[in-house]
């Protein structure tokens, strides 16, 4: 599993490339995902595995129908 500074250099080298093809919408949205994942890590120090897209949205997004847990 890769590290979170792994995916974030990923993420900034496919920023790079988008805009270097001038991609906007995608550069926007890699953007979206670099500031998000860091955001994980301010709130989560102790985590060094990269979470996936959906742990990140969860984290940011608890209350959303998607990301509920529901104790039986």
């Amino acid at each position: 599993m890769a590290s979170i500074a792994d995916q974030l250099d990923a993420y900034r080298q496919s920023l790079a490339a988008a805009q270097s093809k001038n991609d906007l919408a995608i550069a926007r949205k890699i953007e979206q995902q670099i500031k998000e994942l860091e955001e994980f890590q301010l709130r989560h120090p102790e985590e060094s595995d990269a979470p996936s897209p959906f742990e990140v949205f969860c984290d940011l997004n608890p209350s959303d129908v998607n990301c509920r847990v529901y104790d039986d």
